[in-house]
């Protein structure tokens, strides 16, 4: 039996339930989606600079998410903020850890996702492309 690098951190927990590929994510970290699963299940360390980098885009889709419910006429809203909720929770878990972070990196990986900003983030001002958030958000 294999022993966990790292125990499952936040930040994952709150991507999933964003339901951004791990392939996208990946591509943006930049680094290979069996790296990234690897990060995800615990196997291989993350660079402390990428986990600011994925915090950073977590909290950007949340508030994408919000946007985009908060524009929309919703009916069963108590699920839409339950989930964001959920996924509010994991973010702000990560950011606690994060705080321990030497301030170089923090700085790194603030770094890192302003280039992803800048090249591709700021093109996109809607909320990710992901069915099962849209699909609440339209029931």
């Amino acid at each position: 039996m294999s022993s966990s690098i790292d125990e499952y951190l936040p930040v994952f927990r709150g991507l999933d339930d964003i339901s951004i590929s791990g392939k996208k994510i990946a591509a943006i970290a930049g680094v290979t989606p069996s790296t990234f699963s690897r990060w995800r299940a615990g196997w291989a360390r993350v660079p402390e600079c990428k986990l600011v980098l994925l915090t950073l885009l977590l909290a950007h889709w949340i508030d994408e998410l919000e946007a985009l419910s908060d524009n929309r006429d919703l009916r069963p809203r108590s699920r839409v903020e339950t989930r964001l909720n959920t996924t509010r929770r994991c973010l702000f878990q990560q950011e606690v850890i994060n705080q321990t972070l030497p301030p170089e990196t923090v700085r790194e990986g603030s770094h890192l996702f302003r280039a992803w900003w800048f090249q591709e983030g700021a093109l996109r001002t809607k909320a990710p492309e992901n069915a099962s958030w849209n699909e609440s958000l339209h029931e």
